[in-house]
């Protein structure tokens, strides 16, 4: 489809070509705060009055006069020192509720960017450790990232880059070898495999040779012992069966899993090829480093003293891989604030290095604060993941049984199931990633606010409404016959339906989730405010009709919003 802002700024490009301006000119619209303002609005006048060599008020009215008059557009109008506004007209917002239920699902999705490539990572867990709730974060904001992106026509490559390799593992198999028991991890791997870790590092405080043990245990995995490999790949098996578990829980899919074992056969070629162009070079002790002009960032490590390679050389080697198995627009990594500076380091070096023309981007954000709990996996205090799902589920349960308690113990759970996870993954993406998120459960499952709870009971409303028409049947009016929209409030939700597909774009280009999550919002405000000031099922048959259409409409998109979230919308709450 054909956004209605690109439609304004189309006629807009028109009129200044008829005046001359259109060459450099850039075209920027917005949604005025109130209606009285119109539904678009541009400063174009103001920023072109200089280069016109006229006042922008006198400009403005000669774009105003050189516009393209259409049928959709009901007026307009200059304001203040030069804005001009634009007004939907009434014909065009009653009737485009019925375009939104003609597109259904796919209302939203666009081809703006077809043809194009993405490459996410997001979530990495490391094996034999559970997801804890510090993964939370990743992997909703990436689940959510590569959905947005996918809708606006991306093609989304969603890969997990795993922590598989490296000392901990010989820390493991030396535990596992010493203490552990077949049995016992298999009938619980994740938390018998955690137990053992955590023994390894209780040990090595009362005898610190074991730490040498460890690493001589990974130093025969790198040399590819058989029973080191064995075991590896069985510690592997084991944790992905784990992990898989949780992201079908959270609807969270991936096309890759590739972890840093991947790309253990990678990184020669990515030293040799930085030691050949001078880029990287030897260090203290004889360490290998990239350093930057002008000391622009702290030298990038590459190679340690001892030959051990790290992350940087392991990411050096994945975006090289990603580029030349997929060639993408853009590669992002959805990695916390503690990695700012590492990720502008390997950026910088990627791009010495000619690995890629595509836009490198490292989508950070901020913690989930939990009071008076840390997490640790090494001391084993770790907020796990799966009993932060369970206690979101059963808070919820607690809801529905007060607001529903007729409905069946079955019906309760799955709806309580949608209320908990949909909390949860909201609470993440509602705020601007780049902010610290306080994590609180009263908030999060109100029916008040800015709220899952309060998106999904908007749309049981609105189901409940249609169910309620549909039973009490009435007069069919025909379509040429219903009545336009008329009253402020109709209206005011009516306005927000176009613009959905806008938000959607400029949310995907600016990776943040939480524009759409304070669209969701406000169209599910404007709809509540409409059922509590207008009568939908007691208006007059051909008014009624079009108000049922609305509801419908505004339904649909709320679902697809919450969608794009990974967010379910039970049918009644």
């Amino acid at each position: 489809m054909t956004f209605v802002k690109d439609q304004i700024a189309a006629l807009l490009k028109t009129a200044l070509e008829s005046l001359e301006l259109s060459d450099g000119a850039e075209i920027h619209l917005e949604y005025p705060l109130e209606a009285v303002h119109g539904d678009y609005s541009t400063n174009l006048a103001l920023t072109l009055s200089k280069k016109a060599g006229r006042p922008p008020r006198e400009l403005a009215q000669a774009l105003l006069e050189a516009l393209e008059p259409v049928d959709w557009i009901d007026r307009v109008e200059i304001a203040g020192p030069g804005f001009i506004n634009f007004y939907l007209s009434r014909s065009f917002l009653s009737n485009f509720s019925s375009h939104v239920l003609g597109e259904g699902e796919q209302y939203g999705s666009s081809s703006a960017y077809k043809g194009q490539t993405v490459v996410t990572d997001s979530s990495h867990p490391n094996v034999a450790k559970p997801l804890g709730v510090h993964h939370l974060l990743s992997t909703i904001l990436g689940g959510a990232i590569n959905k947005m992106l996918a809708q606006v026509g991306y093609t989304v490559i969603r890969d997990n880059y795993l922590g598989d390799w490296g000392t901990q593992f010989g820390k493991l198999l030396y535990a596992y070898k010493t203490w552990g028991d077949e049995a016992v991890v298999k009938a619980d791997p994740i938390p018998e495999l955690l137990k053992l870790y955590i023994r390894f590092h209780d040990e090595v405080e009362a005898d610190p040779s074991i730490e040498d043990k460890g690493r001589a245990e990974f130093k025969k995995l790198e040399q590819g012992d058989a029973e080191n490999k064995e075991l590896w790949e069985w510690v592997v098996g084991l944790s992905l069966k784990e992990f898989f578990a949780t992201y079908e829980r959270l609807g969270v899919t991936f096309d890759q899993m590739n972890g840093e074992s991947f790309y253990e056969d990678k990184m020669a070629a990515i030293i040799k090829m930085g030691v050949e162009r001078g880029l990287f070079v030897e260090g203290e002790k004889g360490a290998l480093i990239c350093p930057f002009d002008h000391d622009r960032y702290p030298p990038c490590l590459i190679r340690k003293s001892d030959g051990a390679t790290l992350y940087a050389t392991r990411d050096l080697a994945r975006i090289k891989y990603w580029e030349e198995t997929w060639h993408p627009q853009k590669m992002i990594n959805i990695v916390d604030t503690a990695q700012q500076m590492y990720f502008q380091q390997i950026f910088e070096v990627a791009k010495k290095m000619e690995l890629t023309p595509a836009e490198n981007i490292h989508l950070w954000f901020g913690r989930m604060r939990f009071p008076e709990k840390k997490m640790s996996t090494r001391k084993g205090n770790i907020v796990l993941l799966e009993e932060v799902l369970d206690e979101a589920e059963e808070r919820a349960f607690i809801l529905v049984e007060e607001k529903s308690p007729h409905l069946p113990e079955a019906k309760k759970r799955e709806i309580a199931r949608m209320i908990g996870i949909g909390a949860l993954k909201y609470a993440v993406l509602a705020q601007n990633p780049t902010t610290d998120i306080t994590f609180t459960w009263d908030k999060m499952l109100s029916l008040e606010g800015n709220s899952s709870p309060y998106l999904q009971y908007s749309v049981a409303r609105a189901h409940s409404i249609l169910r309620k028409a549909e039973e009490e049947g009435g007069e069919v009016v025909p379509a040429d016959q219903i009545a336009e929209l008329t009253e402020n409030a109709e209206l005011t939700v009516a306005r927000l339906l176009p613009r959905y597909p806008e938000v959607l774009v400029h949310a995907t280009n600016e990776l943040r989730p939480n524009l759409v999550a304070n669209y969701l919002f406000e169209l599910a405000s404007a709809f509540n405010s409409f059922y509590g000031n207008v009568h939908v099922l007691k208006a007059e048959p051909k008014l009624r009709a079009r108000r049922l259409i609305l509801v419908e409409a505004t339904a649909q998109v709320l679902k697809n919003g919450l969608k794009l979230f990974g967010i379910e919308t039970p049918e009644e709450m």
